[in-house]
């Protein structure tokens, strides 16, 4: 190996690390736009980093300051719920001693002849019991058994009044709960209204804010120098462009490396700057006319789609600039058959009447010698 082509090898590899590395970062950039273009499509995949990194401090202090109103909210949830929970078993086993209360009392309304009426339209609560106990035990003429019965149910019956007071205290504990309730949901909801009109200066769905917020995270927290936040903060039609170059550069080293390796002429330092610069032309070239080529198919299906650069896949967008950079001399070649065949459509039978006038030219100069050598 010569010094000479060592020199190039080493060129090449300087210029595959330089594309490589300004390719990763572009790319990544474009990746992120068309990522926060998804999320929400409203902000275009543009946002400020500075304005966000401002809002999310502006938001974290709002959640501290609201930070108790929110923690004692959740406390009185949890009180209604337990409360909730309890008042639900104390009224189950109420009407269970109820239920059987007043199946008690029938039975000894029908042997001490109460009339059924009167029974059937008694009251079911602890007091219209109590007065259907005290009218059997001052009845005469009741069985000793029937006596020891009246005198169970008037204990149940002090009972289910206990509970049923009980019942009237949960109640009474339960609206004082839910009137703190509503006084510190609507302080926890002036902090949440605080908190989203922030957030929709940044982002205007802003119940996606947070997940636009990890992914800028991720991407400053990566970026080499802050290099790729402050890319992702540039047009999405210019880092598009741009991607397209450099892909196209990269497309033009993935051919010059088998050639360096392989080929018998050996690569040099004019033909390395000249097929970058080639492939790069070629990827711009083909990356436009493949737009043109979508944008007119979209208008002539009378479908129009979006095509604006944030909608642009940076993978599709990478692909046409490294097949274009690989390829540039067919593409080059392919672009100018197209571009003379546009053209030259409608102008094809131009040339005839210039073919045809060149004999009629010709025969007059024939003409034109025939009378002196028919006169000799």
């Amino acid at each position: 190996m010569t010094l000479y082509k060592f020199g190039v090898g080493v060129v090449l590899a300087v210029a595959m690390t330089g594309v490589l590395t300004m390719s990763a970062l572009v790319f990544s950039s474009r990746d992120f736009q068309f990522g926060v273009a998804q999320i929400s499509p409203s902000t275009n995949g543009l946002i400020s980093f500075a304005q966000l990194e401002e809002v999310d401090r502006q938001v974290q202090q709002i959640e501290a300051e609201s930070a108790g109103p929110r923690g004692e909210q959740l406390q009185v949830e949890q009180q209604i719920a337990t409360l909730d929970a309890e008042t639900q078993t104390a009224e189950a086993n109420a009407n269970d001693a109820r239920a059987a209360m007043v199946g008690a009392i029938a039975e000894l309304e029908t042997r001490a002849s109460v009339a059924t009426a009167e029974s059937a339209a008694a009251d079911m609560s602890a007091q219209g019991l109590s007065q259907r106990i005290n009218s059997l035990a001052q009845r005469p003429g009741l069985a000793p058994a029937d006596q020891q019965g009246v005198a169970q149910l008037q204990s149940q019956v002090q009972q289910l009044a206990s509970q049923e007071e009980g019942l009237d205290d949960r109640g009474a504990e339960r609206a004082q709960l839910v009137a703190r309730q509503r006084l510190v949901s609507g302080q926890v909801a002036e902090a949440n209204r605080r908190v989203f009109a922030l957030q929709q200066t940044v982002v205007p769905d802003y119940e996606h804010f947070t997940r636009v917020r990890g992914e800028a995270h991720a991407l400053a927290a990566m970026s080499p120098l802050g290099v790729s936040a402050f890319l992702a903060q540039g047009h999405p039609a210019l880092l598009s462009t741009v991607l397209v170059l450099l892909m196209g550069a990269l497309g033009s080293l993935l051919y010059l490396f088998p050639a360096y390796l392989n080929r018998a002429e050996p690569v040099t330092m004019a033909e390395i700057v000249v097929r970058l610069i080639f492939g790069m032309c070629a990827a711009l070239a083909f990356y436009v006319l493949a737009n043109a080529a979508i944008a007119g198919f979209s208008i002539a299906s009378s479908v129009q789609q979006a095509t604006t650069s944030s909608m642009l896949n940076p993978f599709t967008v990478s692909l046409v600039g490294i097949v274009a950079g690989v390829l540039s001399e067919d593409i080059a070649k392919w672009i100018q058959d197209r571009g003379r065949g546009i053209f030259t459509q409608g102008g094809a039978s131009a040339p005839a009447p210039s073919t045809a006038a060149a004999p009629a030219s010709s025969s007059s100069n024939n003409n034109d010698d025939g009378p002196p050598g028919g006169g000799s």
